[in-house]
C-alpha cells in the first residue's frame, strides 16, 4: 500500500513539474524571442515537421500531427502566403497534394533554431555537467515511454477501428 502511495507522490510531482516546466517555456518563447513574427506553437511543430520530413501527403500530415487534414490546408494557406511552404500536385497523382518547406521556409527554421539553441544555451549554463547528463538521460527515457505510450494508442485505435 505504501509503495503505491509512493508512486501517486511522484506521478503527482512529475505531474507538476511537467505543468510547471510548459508554462515557463511557454512563457519564455513567448516574452523573449525578439523575432520578426512569433508563431503559436503548433505552427512551428507544422513548419519542423516538414523540414524533418522534407515533404509531405496533406493527409499524412495531418496524422502525424494529429490534427483534421482541413486544419493542415488552413496552416498551410497561412505558410503558402509568407512564402514558407510550397504546396503542389504530383504529376504520378493530381488528386493528392503534396507540401514541402521553401527556401524561405527552411531559413526561417533556422533562425528560430538558433533563437532556441542561444536560450538554451543561456538557461542551462548554470548547472554542472552531470546536472545536465541527468535531464538528457531523463528526457530520453520519457520520450521513450511517450513513445511507447503512442504506439499501444495507435495500435488500440487500430483494433478498434477493424472491429
Amino acid at each position: 500500500m505504501n509503495c503505491q502511495k509512493d508512486d501517486l507522490l511522484i506521478i503527482e510531482d512529475i505531474k507538476k513539474n511537467f505543468d510547471d516546466f510548459f508554462l515557463l517555456i511557454k512563457y519564455i518563447m513567448s516574452n523573449s524571442f525578439r523575432y520578426e513574427e512569433k508563431l503559436p506553437i503548433a505552427q512551428l511543430f507544422f513548419l519542423q515537421q516538414l523540414k524533418e520530413q522534407g515533404e509531405y501527403k496533406v493527409s499524412e500530415l495531418a496524422k502525424d500531427l494529429g490534427i483534421t487534414p482541413a486544419a493542415v490546408t488552413n496552416l498551410s494557406n497561412k505558410f503558402v502566403n509568407k512564402g514558407f511552404v510550397h504546396r503542389y500536385r504530383p504529376d504520378y497523382n493530381r488528386r493528392i497534394v503534396m507540401l514541402s518547406l521553401t527556401l524561405d521556409g527552411i531559413n526561417y527554421l533556422e533562425k528560430l533554431n538558433k533563437i532556441k539553441y542561444d536560450f538554451l544555451e543561456e538557461t542551462v549554463s548554470i548547472l554542472s555537467k552531470e546536472d545536465l547528463r541527468n535531464i538528457t538521460y531523463g528526457f530520453s527515457k520519457l520520450n521513450y515511454a511517450l513513445r511507447n505510450y503512442k504506439n499501444k494508442t495507435i495500435i488500440s485505435m487500430t483494433k478498434e477501428g477493424k472491429k
